[in-house]
Formats: C-alpha cells, structure tokens, sequence
C-alpha cells in the first residue's frame, strides 16, 4: 500500500516574503503519495495544531512533512501533535524553509523551498516508528552548594515535594556570600533558618562529592564527610558552587620606584568596602574614592553592578567624591541603566580609558593617572581609597566535579551550557544542571530566572517518579561492533560503555536514558555499527538524490 503523506507549510505569519506559498503547494501536491498539502499562518499556535492534528486523522496520513521554521526550535511541537492525532512522533520530517532558505536569501527562493520540501518528503517515506517506554526515577534532588541560589533551589524544590540534599563542602550554610546578596537586596539568614526548619531538606555540611556514576533519574553520589563516606542515590544534580574573587593583574598594584606592592588602607577589594560601609566604624571618611573595573575582564556584568551599587552608597553615605575608571561601562542587567543615570545625577565621575590607568603613592594616598577618552587629556586623581578591579572566576573544585560528572568547562573555567540560548541551566549531560554563577558572570535577576528554570525542569523530570524513553532510537549492531571505544570517547553524555554479549564478547552499548539522540556516535562509527533511527544512510542518501529533481 503507497504511503500517504501530508505535507503542512507555514509562513511564520507572513515572515517569509520572499516564497511564493501558492506555487509551493501546487508543485510538492504533485509527488508521489502525497495526499494533502496545508498552509498555515501560524503552525505552531494552538490553532494551527489543530488543523494539522484533524487533517492527520482525516486523510488516515501516514508520514507528515512540516516546512516552516527550524526543527530545534519546534520539532517537539509538531511530533506531540503527530501523537495527540494518534500517529507515531518519529513519522515527521521537517524542512527548515526559514532559517536554511528564506531568511538565508535575500531574492525569491521559492525553487529551494520546493527542493528542500522534496527532500525531507524522500527521507520522510523510509522513517519508521520508534517504541516509547516508561522507567522509574528517584525523586531525590542533589543541590552542590550552600549560597543564595543553592539555597533557594532546594525551598523551591521541596516545596514542590521533591527531597532534596543540600551538599556544602563549608560547615555553615551561605558562608562567604552573606554580603554580595544583601548587596542586591537578598538575606541569606532567613533563608538559612528556613531550611533548617524544612523536613524535605537534608544538609550535608563540611562534605564533599568524591565519585559519581549512574544516569538521569539514577545518580549513585558518594559523598565524604569528615573521613566518612556516604552513599547516596539522587535523580537529578543540581550544580550552584558559586564563584571567587580575585585581583584582577592590573590591580596589584606597585610603586614606580619600588618592587614591594601597595598595601593599607587605600586599597581595597569591593566585598571589604561593602564591610566598611554596613558594618565598620569608619574613623575618617574618605573624602575622594576611585573606582576601576573593565579592564582585564570584559565580562563585567556582575563587577559593573556591584562598583554602582557600592558608588552610590559611598557617595549617599559619606559624600565622597566619587570617580570610577574603566573602558566600557554595560548596562545590560535588569535595572542597570537607572543606576547608572542616578550615579551620574549623584555627582559620580565616569573616566572612560583606553588603557590601564598608571598609579602611583602620594602622601599616604594613591595617585591614580589616566587619559580620559573624551576630556582627550591626562588626568590625575589622589584617591583616599581605591577599590581595585577584581574578576569573577571559578570556585576551587570546579575542575575536580565536572570530571566525576563527566561535564564540560568553557574557556573560562565555568561549567558549560548545554545551549547558551535554549537550554541555558541544562549540561550536556542529562539529569545535570548548571545554575548562578558556577556557569558565568549574570546578575541577580539571571540568577532568579537560572533558579526558576531549573526548578521547573527538575520536577518535570522527576515529579511523577517516571520518564518516558526513546528505545533503541540509536543502537549498536553487536556483530559489527568491534569495540574500538571511538564511540565512548567522543559521546558528550556518557550515555555509552561496554557491555557483555554472548558469552564473552564486548560490544558498545547505549543507554536509552542517558543518550541525548545528538547522533555523534552514529556519524564516527568506523565500522558502521550504529543506527541512528531517523538519520540513517538510506534515509541521507534519499534526499541527497531529491535534490536537482525539480
């Protein structure tokens, strides 16, 4: 029996001028058992899925084709609706129309579309279904680390009921972070007495992780704990280690004529200005205060809230003057902006510097010399006090947790994102996130929204105490595998190791919960020995053969 296929185009709402839709339609109408063709404004809107989830039914479709934008933004869509009309979701092909074609271009691509279209209809004919299984997961969350984001995950969490493990390799909850929160307005101690007072939550102080294994829903944790080890099972980790401060290169500074480097008073790092001014009697305020940031560090979002937030406070609470170097200043965080125009209304001088200012002593005092970019000229500030530039790096241990978790770090030293864009809290490794500053230099409201997502995405993932699974959706061929581990090397998810079979022999092979579908193992498999169902051979070789046809 010939297969029938529907074909479903959208114009993203008219997004895609440049294809003429009616001249589309009336050619891919055209191929081989293709039963109907759809044009939708708005495919992925509910409307739209309900149109394509009763002509599904109503032609009795065997394979769809959705032509609209790219399939990494709304694949999962269009496959739950195959699901809802009864068909199974793997029986979809996608022709990225949008991104691969109209907006690539800027005259009329009308011919592409269709060959695009043709292509993805040759592949859709070989697809076949793939089988979905239930598998149970432990409800137990494992959050590493004990500040403000580590905290409020675990409130969260365990208000949505999921038992959760607050591991802080310090012997007191928020140690070391206590200022930088209340700095943007958070108090860690209520939130450290709520978690004492939390049944659901279990912390484990003065403790660290010294070995993982297992996958998503089925962690085994081994955790040390004052010469003690623990063996715990979790379904999901939650990494939220924070970050450290350190003198950025350019502030340690040094005298012209002496080797010995400046100490005192008249420097200072941001956290210890934050002291003096909330917690310190000062017995002579300062009377003029330098600032410096941007300089070795780009990525001063984080630095560059912190140095307004502490220029305002120094300037409403003692008077001082206030002058702050730097090359750029960026507003890109959630109220930045109004900050920076009150500083510059408060009387606080913004320097903008090409260079490192050069510094020097003078009188007990720190002689600041910079060329101001606008004034054009050298300019010269004796500073009371000057707060030196610090950059924001990884905690220490991160390099030792992202090899137990098998995890990537990113240039920087932070854990990686599995996508910057899209799945911002998620590592490469399934049932890992990443959250707060261990991935990177946010501000406070990044933070609350990495909280919020991952809070959302854990108990997705383990509330009903089951996940459903692809099987076999990427296998291994055990009589062609000859178990050169190229495939356990390369897979970013761990999802592979070897296994046992017939007796003796060792072959690879893919755990269906671990394994992310991203298809690596399947294109460097020297000797061919995995299928990747959707992308196999067969299934490339058709549509390169579709192109030219029209």
């Amino acid at each position: 029996m010939e297969t029938r296929i529907g074909i479903f185009l959208c114009n993203c709402g008219g997004g895609m001028k440049n294809i003429d839709f009616d001249a589309v339609a009336e050619k891919v109408a055209r191929m081989p058992g293709v039963t109907c063709v759809n044009l939708v404004s708005h495919l992925c809107l509910d409307e739209g899925r309900e149109k394509m989830i009763a002509s599904i039914r109503e032609e009795n479709l065997d394979r769809v084709i959705v032509a609209a934008c790219s399939p990494e933004f709304k694949e999962h869509i269009f496959r739950q609706a195959l699901e809802d009309a009864g068909l199974n979701g793997h029986l979809l092909a996608m022709a990225n129309i949008r991104e691969q074609c109209s907006w690539a271009h800027e005259g009329d691509v009308t011919e592409k579309a269709v060959e695009l279209i043709k292509m993805a209809t040759n592949r859709a004919r070989l697809l076949q279904p793939l089988e979905r299984k239930e598998l149970p997961v432990n409800r137990e969350v494992l959050v590493i680390g004990g500040g403000f984001s580590a905290i409020d995950t675990a409130l969260h969490l365990s208000r949505l009921g999921l038992r959760t493990t607050l591991l802080e390799k310090e012997a007191v909850l928020g140690t070391g972070t206590g200022e930088w929160q209340s700095l943007h307005g958070f108090d860690n101690s209520s939130m450290t007495a709520a978690v004492e007072g939390d049944r659901n939550i279990d912390v484990l102080a003065s403790a660290r992780m010294t070995a993982a294994e297992g996958t998503i829903g089925d962690f085994t944790v081994t955790i040390t704990r004052e010469g003690e080890e623990i063996s715990r099972k979790y379904g999901a980790i939650v990494l939220a280690t924070g970050f450290r401060t350190e003198l950025a290169p350019t502030s340690t500074l040094k005298l012209r004529t002496q080797a010995e480097p400046i100490s005192g008073i008249s420097i200072v790092s941001q956290e210890q200005l934050f002291h003096m001014l909330h917690n310190s009697i000062v017995e002579a305020k300062p009377r003029t205060i330098g600032f410096m940031f941007d300089f070795s560090d780009e990525n001063s979002r984080f630095p560059t809230l912190t140095t307004l937030n502490n220029a305002l406070a120094a300037k409403n609470k003692w008077g001082s003057e206030i002058y702050i170097f730097c090359k750029n200043v960026k507003v890109d965080s959630e109220g930045a902006e109004k900050l920076y125009r009150e500083a510059r209304e408060c009387g606080v001088v913004f320097l903008k510097c090409e260079t490192t200012p050069r510094m020097s002593m003078d009188n007990g005092r720190v002689a600041v010399e910079a060329r101001d970019v606008f004034l054009g000229e050298d300019t010269v500030i004796a500073c009371d006090l000057l707060v030196a530039e610090e950059l924001l790096l990884p905690i220490a241990g991160t390099e030792t947790l992202s090899s137990l978790l098998n995890i990537r770090l990113d240039s920087r030293g932070f854990y990686q994102d599995e996508n910057v864009h899209l799945y911002p809290v998620a590592s490469e490794k399934k049932g890992v996130f990443v959250i707060g500053w261990c991935r990177g230099n946010l501000d406070m409201g990044r933070v609350l929204t990495d909280i919020s997502s991952v809070v959302m995405s854990v108990h997705g993932l383990l509330s009903s105490g089951k996940i459903l699974v692809e099987v076999e959706r990427v296998k291994v061929d055990p009589q062609k595998c000859v178990a050169c581990l190229t495939c356990i090397r390369v897979c970013p998810h761990g999802a592979i190791q070897l296994v046992r079979v017939d007796g003796d022999k060792e072959v690879a092979g893919i755990s269906d919960l671990a394994c992310d579908a991203c298809g690596i193992c399947s294109a460097i498999c020297p000797a061919k020995a995995i299928k990747f169902q959707g992308y196999r051979d067969e299934e490339i070789l058709a549509q390169i053969e579709a192109i030219g046809e029209s």
